[in-house]
């Protein structure tokens, strides 16, 4: 299958997204950026991607859309969008599963593999997971921080040659890529360190880096991770604490990955609906079903709901 993988299309080419898309595009694959930002997608079409960070500034040509019902040609499809849009999305993409495309989300959170599954067909869905992080900076422009190991595998489960063959075309074009058997294991690894930095992240205007300089908030991080972790637990998914921490100080090292604010925060920033119900509501209703008591996530939960009221909607607008 590696070389039937030619056109690669990213639907949501923000930093992530377009981070992504740029490294598949400089190591030879055709890659179109797909995102509802015409003043970003507009930027690039008429002077390029403008990237700054690792790899030292410069400027890359990318085919762009709007809409994905615009693309009409993919082999693979990187779902990189905001949860809150994986529905209408899933939707938009019909007629790309209908000519045998294979969609891999490497969103935030729990909950946007079954959205797709449900309306793309399971047998067409693959889970993602990367601790790389890229920021976007201004129209048409990325900041790239770092390159770590990203993780692939059929949502149904198990190993198989197209993971491997769909893992290996990526390596080879620069993505270092490995295929899982467990993937939903694999996911909840970095669903952890998001439930454990995101919302602080997000309610302190802080990098991870610089949260966990400070003695207060790496107590409440660290509370938060024990309580994430017994969810886990609650859901069969037996991941080894030492194992998670050792993951977390990957991802919040600084000079890399740590040096980025979350995803969440920038949302809050950005006064745009975040994906708290992706992150932290959908493993808070796993919890309740368990019987566990999480205070602590309970409550970062609910200080990112109050402070979405300002510009999202009313005290009423609850998800779990």
């Amino acid at each position: 299958m590696t070389q039937d993988i030619r056109h690669v299309a990213v639907v949501g080419a923000g930093g992530m997204g377009a981070l992504f898309g740029a490294i598949l595009c400089e190591g030879g694959l055709e890659v179109t950026l797909v995102d509802t930002d015409h003043e970003h997608m507009d930027a690039i079409r008429q002077s390029g991607l403008r990237i700054s960070g690792l790899g030292g500034d410069r400027r890359l040509t990318l085919a762009t859309a709007h809409d994905v019902t615009q693309v009409e040609q993919a082999d693979i499809v990187l779902v990189q969008c905001k949860g809150t849009a994986t529905r209408e999305v899933a939707l938009a993409m019909t007629h790309l599963a209908d000519t045998g495309a294979v969609f891999i989300s490497f969103q935030n959170g729990l909950g946007n593999e079954d959205i797709l599954a449900e309306i793309l067909g399971v047998e067409n869905v693959f889970g993602g997971l990367t601790s790389m992080a890229g920021a976007r900076t201004g129209p048409g422009q990325i900041h790239d921080f770092d390159r770590v190991p990203s993780y692939i595998g059929e949502w149904g489960g198990g190993m198989s040659p197209r993971a491997e063959a769909i893992a290996a075309a990526f390596t080879a074009a620069g993505l270092e890529t490995y295929a899982s058997a467990d993937i939903r294991a694999e996911i909840w690894k970095k669903l952890l360190g998001n439930m454990t930095m995101s919302a602080v992240s997000g309610v302190t205007n802080l990098t991870s880096a610089e949260i966990l300089q400070l003695d207060s908030l790496r107590k409440v991080c660290f509370t938060a991770l024990d309580e994430a972790i017994s969810i886990a637990h609650s859901q069969n998914i037996d991941l080894d604490r030492d194992a998670v921490v050792k993951g977390l100080e990957l991802m919040t090292a600084p000079g890399g990955t740590g040096d980025n604010k979350s995803s969440l925060c920038l949302d809050v920033l950005a006064r745009r609906q975040s994906e708290i119900e992706f992150i932290y509501g959908t493993p808070l209703r796993l919890a309740d079903a368990a019987g566990l008591a999480v205070p602590t996530l309970r409550s970062l939960y609910g200080l990112v709901k109050g402070i979405e009221t300002h510009y999202v909607g009313g005290p009423d607008r609850e998800g779990a």
